[in-house]
């Protein structure tokens, strides 16, 4: 079995983003990160010596990067939320905080943390790259920030 690695940060596939963690004692506060999108590929080599193709991988983690950079990403169904007049309102932990529409995506995730988002990217990559069965394992990694990370992992 080899293993494929694709290094966001040298690969420059990113995005900045903010986001709240409510009732997180620091991360309850808005602020942001400068995330990057790795990917681990297990599998076993073609005839012709190849395991996988960066570039469907490398197209499909540019394009969500570019879906989330320079957003608020918010969890879907956040305690609090509200949405109105084109705009999102969020009262919560005592703080208010209200947001255009345009500058907010909405996660089907639970909460916005980077474990909650390497989950979530790991689903919609399988979901939309035709990876052969050659390939066995899937990993997708977020780092918030360099050397701090999470990971998801799936086997095919």
């Amino acid at each position: 079995m080899i293993r494929l690695e694709l290094n966001g940060w040298d690969a420059h596939i990113g995005f900045s983003a903010s986001h709240l963690l409510p009732g997180h004692y620091k991360c309850g506060r808005m602020h942001g990160h400068n995330y990057a999108l790795n990917a681990r590929i297990l599998g076993e080599e073609s005839p012709k010596g190849l395991v996988f193709d960066f570039l469907p991988l490398k197209k499909k983690l540019r394009k969500i990067a570019d879906e989330l950079d320079h957003k608020v990403l918010l969890a879907k169904d956040m305690d609090g939320m509200v949405k109105e007049s084109g705009e999102y309102r969020i009262q919560i932990d005592g703080k208010r905080y209200v947001f255009p529409e345009e500058d907010v995506v909405l996660l089907d995730i639970n909460q916005v943390t980077t474990e909650e988002l390497a989950r979530y990217l790991l689903e919609r990559v399988i979901d939309d790259i035709d990876f052969p069965e050659t390939i066995k394992v899937v990993e997708i990694g977020v780092d918030e920030s360099r050397g701090q990370g999470a990971w998801a992992r799936r086997k095919l």
